[in-house]
């Protein structure tokens, strides 16, 4: 498994539905486009509690703050509600 991020911040969204914040220094070097790649369709949410959970990827938001840092965004839909994904939980790419 190939680790994405440590989340930061998780919310709802009326558009997106569940959406998991965070950041890597390893991702700030990438284009958008290589980002949106790595992170694929599907992911795997490994919990503070190591309990691992599956989701589908409906959409990645990526933006740079002004100290060339990039910011990710990653929307899970109404698969999950914010409450069950915690801060400091880890995304990992998911391939079956």
């Amino acid at each position: 498994m190939e680790k994405i991020m440590t989340i930061s911040l998780v919310f709802e969204s009326k558009e997106e539905g569940t959406v998991m914040v965070g950041t890597d220094k390893e991702l700030d070097q990438l284009t958008h486009p290589e980002i949106k790649k790595m992170i694929g369709e599907k992911i795997l949410v490994k919990r503070t509690d190591n309990r691992e959970i599956p989701l589908q990827v409906s959409s990645i938001q990526i933006s740079t703050s002004m100290a060339d840092k990039k910011n990710i965004g990653i929307s899970v839909g109404k698969a999950i509600s914010p409450e069950e994904i915690k801060i400091g939980s880890t995304i990992y790419r998911n391939q079956d």
